[in-house]
């Protein structure tokens, strides 16, 4: 029997479903979820993955499109600038120290070492693990987060690029995180904005013409299947879209005290920066909406830098 949505952040059935969607991946079906009371978009149900499973979703396919995204030197540049700009903001809240970072993926992380930190990789793709200790020379541990244990009081800094929006129960990820950090110890977490612009226009206009007419006009003017995803909810890969009021409030629940928050638009220097990547005429209209939302709060990538309680 199904159960109740539940949202993982109020831990209300207050929520709502916006749409139904059906994966390519492995051609189950979802409801997007929408709490009504912290703005959290989330898929229902989530699934139960085990690790062969993650193994099947972020293997070499998955892997190899991130990596060929920024494979070049121009892209590998823009990254490591947008990682050092990153941790001069970290700096100013924790002195240099052990961090950990979710995911290796790319080689701008190198760029803490660089700096004077002692670095932690954990990766749940083995063969993004084995391409990284290949290419970049990393010492990865190949584990899911939610498996991944080391003593209490470890880690000065942790950081979580667009991690969060992938995993199971971020509640109770981010509770074992603050285990793993000492007093004072910080964690950065960047991921989609459940209210950007640009989301918010797609998702009205979804809902203006009904599913079906924006399902066949996507696929008509962009080559896109918009029936697999809802702004960035794309299950089982994206199972959660935060807004800044939910993941804020999520940071709080599970203990830490949140210092600064960005909305940025796609292409931050900063943040997001896009390389590597051509874009069509319609593209590149969201792309400018997103820079307008961008300077009223309303960028498509949300970061948030929290301090353990």
């Amino acid at each position: 029997m199904e159960t109740q949505p539940i949202c993982n952040v109020c831990r209300e059935s207050n929520c709502r479903a916006v749409a139904l969607l059906k994966s390519e991946i492995d051609g189950r079906e979802y409801r997007a979820m929408k709490c009504n009371t912290c703005g959290l978009v989330f898929a229902f149900p989530i699934p139960e993955l085990s690790f062969d499973s993650l193994q099947n979703i972020y293997g070499e396919q998955y892997v190899e499109e991130q990596r060929q995204s920024i494979a070049n030197e121009r892209g590998n540049e823009a990254l490591r600038i947008a990682t050092n700009r990153q941790m001069d903001i970290v700096e100013r809240y924790v002195k240099k120290g052990t961090a950990l970072n979710v995911g290796a993926m790319g080689s701008s992380i190198k760029v803490l070492e660089e700096r004077g930190w002692k670095l932690h990789l954990v990766e749940v793709s083995a063969f993004a693990a084995e391409t990284a200790r290949r290419l970049w020379g990393f010492n990865v541990t190949v584990s899911r987060i939610e498996d991944f244990d080391c003593p209490p009081d470890t880690f000065d800094f942790i950081k979580l690029g667009h991690v969060i929006e992938h995993l199971r129960d971020p509640y109770l990820v981010l509770e074992k995180l603050r285990g793993m950090l000492r007093s004072g110890g910080v964690i950065l977490i960047d991921t989609d904005n459940a209210y950007g612009l640009k989301t918010q226009i797609e998702v009205g206009v979804r809902k203006l013409v009904g599913e079906k007419v924006a399902v066949n006009l996507v696929k008509k003017l962009m080559k896109k299947n918009l029936s697999k995803r809802y702004g960035r909810l794309t299950p089982p890969e994206h199972l959660y879209v935060f807004s800044e009021r939910s993941l804020c409030k999520l940071l709080g629940s599970t203990g830490y005290d949140v210092v600064q928050v960005f909305t940025p638009a796609w292409g931050d220097h900063t943040w997001f920066p896009l390389v590597n990547q051509k874009f069509g005429l319609i593209e590149r209209g969201f792309i400018a909406v997103d820079q307008i939302g961008a300077r009223f709060g309303l960028g498509e990538v949300l970061a948030v830098l929290a301090r353990k309680r």
